[in-house]
């Protein structure tokens, strides 16, 4: 295959879009509709008050028990349909792929597969992580044979929201490979995320690459590549209020041993949410530290370090009570 000049520029990516609009939509909105949505959430998890008192967690999980909801039964009858959407989304960006590199249309999978093993160029998000294309080539050569199965053959059981397949190529009848309802979703994650990342309605960053590759270790006996290693990645905003200070302060060494105690064997990151109120409690300043500005156990940062910061106060904030507590607190935040 000879690869055109400049691929996956801004034309590819309108066609990329055209390819998968459908399917990474249907797959987005059933995981949404069934209270497990795909896109990653912004919420204040962990909540230091201004009194001093030790910080209070906030459930967000969503739980609705509505007398004949059909949705709960949704995802158990859809099973094969979800994945079959799943594998249709993952041919079609590796299509999309293959047609960026010059090669011509083809419905044969066979044809597909032989081809991504030659020196095919990838879009850097994929292809600067080896791991990642890997295990997306080793899924699409796993699961080809039972995507024929389900669309052609009758080899298949669906209950409780699993699928048990055998593949069944050429006569053959394989053993039964279990795929079960959070393996449906962990496909669903990677490749609609990756799709998202793509064509730049979603950004990637060190959380979502963890969700990726956490996402491909449960998939493991699907794609049969070595585990990365990857504990369950967790994300939060904690949220610290303060008194108006230049520069302002907290003890990001006791927010860390606190977000570790509270989520025990995960790979937790967390932005920073400072309420910063003045002593009178007449106004505040609400800033949105990330991640990446997190990293030293104490943090100490000017009002001009924190400028790019700012964000909306929250809406159901009483500042002149908070103003009070903070006085009564008299230490550095949390």
């Amino acid at each position: 295959m000879a690869i055109p000049k400049a691929p996956f520029g801004p034309t590819a990516i309108a066609d990329l879009r055209g390819r998968t609009e459908y399917e990474a939509w249907l797959l987005e909105a059933v995981y949404e509709m069934t209270d497990q949505p795909i896109a990653v959430a912004d919420l204040d998890e962990l909540v230091y008050p201004p009194s001093g008192a030790p910080p209070t967690q906030a459930n967000y999980g969503v739980f609705k028990a509505t007398i004949g909801d059909w949705r709960p039964g949704f995802l158990e009858a859809g099973a094969p349909l979800v994945f079959v959407t799943g594998f249709k989304l993952l041919d079609m960006l590796f299509e999309w792929v293959l047609s960026e590199n010059g090669s011509v249309s083809t419905w044969q999978f066979a044809q597909k597969r032989a081809e991504l093993k030659e020196s095919v160029q990838f879009p850097t998000l994929i292809g600067s992580r080896a791991w990642l294309q890997e295990r997306l080539v080793a899924l699409y050569e796993r699961l080809e044979p039972l995507r024929g199965t389900i669309i052609h053959e009758r080899y298949f059981k669906s209950t409780g929201g699993s699928l048990h397949v055998s593949s069944s190529k050429r006569g053959v009848v394989g053993s039964a490979i279990t795929i079960s309802s959070m393996d449906l979703r962990n496909l669903a994650l990677v490749l609609v995320s990756l799709v998202r990342y793509l064509e730049g309605t979603w950004a990637i960053d060190e959380f979502r690459e963890k969700r990726l590759r956490h996402a491909l270790d449960e998939l493991a006996h699907l794609h049969g590549l070595a585990s990365l290693g990857q504990l369950p990645p967790s994300f939060l905003n904690v949220r610290i209020y303060v008194s108006e200070s230049d520069p302002i302060q907290c003890n990001l060494g006791r927010i860390s041993r606190d977000v570790a105690a509270k989520w025990p064997n995960q790979d937790v990151m967390f932005n920073l949410r400072v309420v910063s109120v003045a002593s009178d409690g007449s106004c505040g300043t609400a800033y949105l530290i990330p991640w990446s500005q997190l990293r030293d156990p104490k943090l100490k940062k000017s009002a001009a370090d924190l400028a790019p910061f700012v964000i909306a106060l929250p809406s159901d904030l009483d500042l002149k009570a908070l103003a009070r507590d903070l006085t009564k607190r008299g230490t550095v935040a949390p």
